[in-house]
């Protein structure tokens, strides 16, 4: 089947990204244009039939939709890394690359973490990830109990972070996720003035 050239113009907060698209027909270049879309969290979009520069995006985006993968094939990401993990930069705005795959694919990713399970840790094949629930984080809900518990007696964050053997700076970011309450549960207690 010959498959036709499709530019693809993405829009998010006033910035234009044009990517080209190899399609099948206009029905499949709109489905890939939404997964795209879907996975760089774009606002809106065109699609012109025609061609226009082919970028990295666009050759790993057209990868995917013809997936051209191997099992028995790793493949190594050649391009830029971030705390030694793939990532690919739009929008003025980095994406690791294993995270748009997930999003391209549409597995669910609210806590969903894509890891390669094989030797190589450049890998971006989806045939090699594994998928693990939860955040990246060196804290456990029971760590972070503890670490409430700790601050709850009038431990500081040095003291907490020793005890649980992780940098203060981690135990800064876990607290600012936490939601703390210092009021009443009762709430038709009234205020104090």
């Amino acid at each position: 089947m010959t498959q036709v050239t499709y530019c693809l113009e993405a829009t998010r907060e006033k910035k234009t990204v044009n990517l080209l698209i190899c399609a099948n027909n206009s029905n499949h270049a709109v489905a890939q244009a939404e997964d795209i879309c879907r996975a760089i969290d774009v606002t809106s979009f065109k699609l012109n039939y025609g061609t226009c520069k082919q970028n990295n995006l666009s050759v790993f985006f057209n990868k995917l939709a013809a997936n051209s993968f191997s099992y028995a094939v790793c493949e190594p990401w050649a391009l830029t890394f971030s705390n030694n993990v793939p990532c690919i930069y739009v929008f003025g705005k980095r994406y690791y690359v294993r995270d748009l795959i997930v999003r391209y694919l549409d597995i669910p990713k609210e806590g969903v973490i894509a890891r390669p399970s094989c030797n190589c840790k450049s890998c971006v094949n989806p045939y090699h990830f594994s998928y693990k629930p939860g955040k990246n984080s060196k804290l456990t809900g029971a760590d972070t109990n503890m670490l409430l518990a700790f601050l709850g007696q009038g431990s500081g964050v040095t003291q907490a972070a020793k005890a649980l053997k992780v940098h203060r700076s981690t135990i800064y970011r876990k607290l600012n996720r936490e939601c703390l309450s210092t009021r009443s549960d009762d709430h038709r207690l009234s205020p104090r003035k």
